[in-house]
């Protein structure tokens, strides 16, 4: 169930409560500052008038979580973990402090000029690194596609489950049957869980809202054309990061 009382009391001083029946409850999406097409004044004027509980989790990237608070959003301090092997992990922290000095201490030094969502250490070592923080460890997508399917592909990732807080149980970019896996192995190993639209774009983000707020239901054909122009747009900004990295060499 995707409801706000399910969520650990780690996110609870980030809630936002106003005056308003519409709740926007995700704690997984990207901005213009990694592989998203989400600029933060967008963002910032779509939760005006709604009460919310936000994580910004950029790729190996913090700018737009900064942005945000700076712009007087109680965003989560928040990053999307990407690994040499292609592993990722979301990371919450409880200060916007933490947040910077574990980027810049172990994020920044090791990314990958070519591939935005990867750095250049495995999923041990931020586990390590982690350990002096005050955080909270999630597994997104863990029956994702293709290198995304953690539990396929990865074949140290119940290692991982035992050394992590909660596992992802809905991630809106993927089919309901993989999510559903998802929610069996959080059941299965006794996490706390967590979900998000993983948005790139507003519409992903409105849209998962309205199922949070039971406002509208799943539309395959609809979900299948924007999932066709994601593809194509996100494809366009990993290809630029790359020539970008090229360039700099």
């Amino acid at each position: 169930m995707m409801e706000l009382q399910k969520l650990s009391e780690f996110f609870r001083e980030f809630y936002v409560e106003k005056n308003s029946k519409e709740k926007v409850i995700d704690l997984h999406i990207h901005t213009n500052y990694s592989d998203g097409f989400i600029s933060c004044k967008a963002l910032e004027h779509h939760l005006r008038d709604k009460s919310y509980l936000l994580a910004v989790t950029d790729h190996n990237a913090i700018g737009g979580n900064i942005m945000l608070r700076k712009m007087g959003i109680n965003v989560i301090p928040g990053i999307e973990l990407g690994c040499i092997d292609g592993f990722e992990m979301l990371v919450y922290f409880k200060t916007e402090d933490d947040l910077i000095y574990f980027y810049k201490s172990f994020v920044e030094p090791n990314k990958n000029k070519y591939r935005m969502a990867k750095t250049h250490q495995d999923i041990h070592y931020y586990l390590r690194a982690l350990e002096k923080f005050q955080c909270y460890k999630s597994i997104p997508h863990i029956a994702g596609l293709a290198q995304k399917n953690f539990l396929k592909n990865k074949d140290y990732i119940y290692n991982v489950i035992a050394r992590v807080d909660a596992i992802e149980i809905h991630n809106h970019a993927l089919p309901n049957f993989r999510n559903l896996i998802a929610e069996d192995v959080q059941k299965r190993y006794e996490k706390e869980l967590t979900f998000g639209s993983d948005a790139h774009f507003m519409e992903e983000l409105i849209k998962f809202s309205k199922r949070i707020n039971h406002l509208e239901k799943d539309n395959l054909f609809r979900e299948y054309s924007s999932k066709i122009k994601l593809i194509s747009w996100l494809g366009r900004k990993h290809l630029a990061y790359g020539i970008k990295g090229v360039i700099e060499k």
